[in-house]
C-alpha cells in the first residue's frame, strides 16, 4: 500500500462536513474539485464532485437514488463494471487522501474491495442523534419528517452493520460525534494526526478557526 485513505462514513445531516472539513485543514486531499457553500451549509460540504457522481452512477444502475435506497441483495448482486471502478479511483488516489459521501453507507459494499486494494483505510464514522439529522433534512429539503425519518434510518442501520462488520474484523476505526467535535475537536485531531505520523495538535489552530456554530443547521 503506498496510499492512506481516511474514508468519512455517515448519514446525510450528520455533521459530516464539518468533519471533511477538519480533515481538509489537517492536510488530507478531499479531492479537486468539491462541492462547494449552499445556504445549508455555509462553509462546503467537501464532497469531491466526481466520486458523488460516480455513486449516483452506481445507485442509478440499481435503480436507486441517494433517497430511495437499494436493498443489500442488490447492491450485493450488482453488475458495475468492475474495471470502471478501477479507472476511475486510479485518477482520484493521493498519497494521503479523503473520501466523503453520505451515499457511501448505500454502495460501501461495492466500494469496500477496491478501496482496499489501494489504500491503507482509517474508517471514520460520523454520528449525530438521528431525530436532529432527520429535522435538519425535512427542512433541507422540504418533506416531511416522517420521509426524512425513513429514508435516514435505512441509512443509519447500514452504518451500524458496517461498522460492526469492520470492527470484527479489527480494522482500523474512528468514530467522532458531531457536537463533540465543535464542542472539542483536539480528541479528534490529535487521532488523525497520529495517523498522519505527525505532532498530535498540528494545525489545531486552523481547525478551531474552521469550525464554529454556523456549521449546525436544523
Amino acid at each position: 500500500m503506498d496510499s492512506k485513505l481516511f474514508l468519512v462514513l455517515c448519514n446525510h445531516r450528520s455533521g459530516s462536513s464539518a468533519v471533511a472539513g477538519v480533515l481538509h485543514h489537517l492536510g488530507i486531499h478531499m479531492g479537486e474539485q468539491l462541492i462547494g457553500p449552499s445556504s445549508s451549509n455555509l462553509k462546503g460540504h467537501f464532497e469531491n464532485i466526481n466520486f458523488v457522481i460516480m455513486n449516483d452512477k452506481i445507485l442509478e444502475s440499481l435503480n436507486s437514488f441517494w433517497f430511495a435506497p437499494p436493498s443489500r441483495t442488490s447492491v450485493l448482486s450488482n453488475q458495475f463494471p468492475k474495471d470502471q471502478i478501477r479507472s476511475f479511483l486510479s485518477n482520484q488516489v493521493k498519497p494521503v487522501w479523503g473520501v466523503k459521501d453520505p451515499r457511501t453507507a448505500l454502495t460501501f459494499d461495492i466500494w469496500k474491495p477496491f478501496f482496499e486494494e489501494i489504500s491503507d483505510i482509517t474508517f471514520i464514522f460520523v454520528w449525530r442523534p438521528i431525530e436532529q439529522s432527520v429535522s435538519s433534512l425535512a427542512l433541507r429539503e422540504g418533506f416531511g419528517e416522517r420521509t426524512a425519518d425513513f429514508i435516514l434510518k435505512i441509512y443509519e442501520d447500514n452504518l451500524k452493520r458496517i461498522r460492526k462488520e469492520l470492527e470484527q474484523k479489527e480494522k482500523d476505526i474512528i468514530d467522532i460525534n458531531f457536537s463533540d467535535l465543535l464542542g472539542n475537536p483536539e480528541p479528534f485531531v490529535k487521532e488523525i494526526n497520529f495517523r498522519l505520523n505527525k505532532k498530535e495538535d498540528q494545525n489545531i489552530e486552523n481547525v478551531r478557526g474552521f469550525l464554529d456554530g454556523k456549521l449546525k443547521h436544523f
